[in-house]
């Protein structure tokens, strides 16, 4: 399921195009924090809002999502890698979501209550002009 209807604050999601949520994910950092407790995946998405955020570089070409969860009882992370670009996921779990990761060398699961876009930002990816 896509990921983007677990979001407890969609509106952050609005300039950005609507199947963003099915698109696949460069995932940068997992953070986990017991209090809370918490889990922050920090990852990058190959679309921009429209129009572009003033604050941004008029050159923006990815956009990097901080997506906090709450409220964590289970989390499993198997496999490692520099480079992970994968599907991100969630599902229905009882009152909570279960949100998942998967790439070809990392797959990631965790049981959150709420999920929550922290903060986007804008970059240039040389990387993606080519």
């Amino acid at each position: 399921m896509d990921w983007t209807t677990a979001v407890s604050n969609p509106q952050s999601l609005a300039q950005l195009p609507t199947d963003v949520g099915t698109l696949s994910v460069d995932l940068h950092e997992v953070i986990a924090h017991r209090d809370g407790p918490s889990v922050r995946l920090r990852f990058d998405l190959p679309v921009v809002p429209q129009p572009l955020p003033a604050r941004w570089d008029a050159e923006a070409n990815r956009t990097q999502v901080r997506l906090a969860c709450f409220d964590v009882s289970e989390l499993a992370l198997s496999g490692f890698a520099t480079t992970m670009n994968g599907r991100l996921s969630v599902q229905p779990a009882g009152d909570a979501w279960k949100v998942a990761f998967a790439s070809d060398d990392v797959v990631l699961t965790l049981r959150s209550s709420l999920i929550r876009v922290e903060s986007l930002s804008g970059y240039h990816d040389p990387g993606e002009d080519a």
